[in-house]
């Protein structure tokens, strides 16, 4: 008696756990999911602390700056990322004993006829999205199933980038529409009365890959060299044509190494791109609109400088300088700092004298130390270099706070080349205000400094 219930009770000391990946259920044991996205881990990795993640959700965590683990918030001694094998086997070994994943096909459909409903939609997502994993080498069945219809599988993927549930789902749909991005180029150049519609959504669909950051750098120097291979003069057209969305692709084009410095020039010679890109920055206060701005005076120079005065971009840009966000407003300083190196620049400012100096001297200890020289230096090259133009120097010399503000400039860390150039902006306003029989003496709220 005794040996038998030895027997059974060593049986149970080895029999091993519960498997459970092998039971055919369609729920997904709560361990295969990774605890920041709720989604099954394609790459499980784990942190010092014995936490397990996906390898991009953790990687997300880290990369904003944090040092703890999600999880159970205990400091990471280490950012190492360890991969756990033995987890990712038994999640590969519980897939095989579902039923067969619909196609890419069948995916598509889901998705199209999940208008109105988030869960739906995330799931077909998540599903095409696992597909386009490295490991599971099936990228071209799905560009193959959304490139069949991409009249309406595209603008699936790019409503539900726009609003889906989730930052992971959003970033999926992104990685989707980027294995059909070559053949969305076609359009942008296409025939035809449906042109235009298309136009919008190949566009559209490009900025979002453009912007996304789950795309590879690889992928998107494949489709500017794409984008620049074509018809390039009409590729432009069509992509000013398109608005705010085609700036954000017309910028990736002049910022990326790909094109060489011919396409570069040629697209910064166009005699639409100025007036297109004033219209989009007025129209959509579109940052994009000025960086491609500022690459372009940047390729093109003093030819550059004279068509974006001529195309009026001085007020658009002073608007910018004054409601953009900080590092928009500093390019837009940049941009500012440029049309004053010219004479139709200096004058352009000199005409709308009040907006720029409001703008300038509203924004000027509200940016960086970048922003600050380059707010000083147009200011100075309007008032002081040339002899410079009385309508500015009228108006910082009303300018509320000016004296503190450039005072602030010149005790702060500035190069020697700004000091000197605020110094010579003080003695202009000191003479203004004695022309017109103002106080000589500045109150700066904060400073009380008699600079002469």
């Amino acid at each position: 008696m005794d040996a038998a219930v030895a027997r059974q009770q060593a049986q149970r000391r080895i029999r091993p756990p519960e498997p459970l990946v092998m039971v055919a259920s369609p729920s997904t044991p709560a361990a295969f999911r990774c605890p920041i996205s709720l989604e099954v881990m394609r790459s499980p990795v784990s942190l010092p602390t014995g936490a397990t993640y996906d390898r991009a959700s953790i990687q997300r965590w880290l990369d904003t700056g944090h040092r703890t683990c999600p999880a159970t918030r205990l400091p990471l001694a280490s950012t190492d990322l360890v991969p756990n094998l033995l987890l990712r086997r038994l999640i590969h070994l519980h897939a095989a004993t579902l039923p067969p994943s619909p196609s890419p096909e069948a995916v598509l459909s889901q998705l199209a006829a999940a208008d109105g409903e988030p869960a739906a939609a995330e799931k077909a997502v998540r599903s095409l999205a696992a597909k386009i994993a490295p490991e599971k080498g099936k990228r071209a069945s799905v560009a193959s199933a959304v490139a069949a219809d991409l009249d309406s599988a595209v603008p699936a993927l790019l409503s539900f980038a726009k609003g889906g549930a989730g930052a992971d789902a959003r970033v999926d749909a992104v990685r989707i529409l980027a294995t059909v991005a070559p053949e969305l180029i076609a359009y942008l150049t296409g025939e035809g009365t449906e042109k235009r519609g298309r136009v919008r959504m190949a566009v559209e669909a490009l900025a979002a890959v453009f912007s996304a950051g789950g795309v590879g750098e690889d992928t998107k120097g494949g489709l500017i060299a794409a984008l620049i291979a074509g018809d390039l003069g009409r590729t432009v057209t069509a992509l000013l044509e398109a608005g705010a969305n085609g700036v954000v692709v017309l910028e990736a084009i002049l910022t990326s190494p790909v094109p060489d410095a011919d396409a570069k020039t040629a697209i910064a010679d166009r005699s639409e791109l100025f007036p297109d890109l004033v219209r989009i920055l007025k129209d959509a206060a579109s940052p994009a609109a000025i960086r491609c701005m500022a690459e372009a005076v940047q390729v093109r120079g003093r030819p550059a400088r004279a068509s974006m005065v001529l195309a009026g971009a001085v007020p658009a840009l002073a608007l910018a300088v004054a409601a953009a966000p900080t590092a928009v407003a500093e390019s837009a300083l940049g941009l500012l700092v440029e049309a004053a190196r010219c004479s139709d620049g200096k004058a352009a400012i000199g005409k709308d004298a009040a907006e720029v100096v409001a703008a300038v001297m509203g924004r000027m200890i509200r940016v960086g130390p970048a922003g600050r020289e380059a707010a000083v230096a147009v200011l100075w090259l309007a008032c002081c270099a040339g002899g410079g133009d009385r309508r500015m120097r009228e108006a910082v010399a009303s300018a509320p706070e000016a004296v503190g503000k450039l005072l602030v400039v010149m005790q702060g860390d500035c190069s020697p080349t700004t000091s000197r150039m605020a110094g010579e902006l003080l003695r202009a306003v000191r003479m203004e205000q004695e022309r017109k029989g103002l106080a000589a003496a500045y109150d700066s709220r904060t400073i009380h400094v008699m600079p002469y």
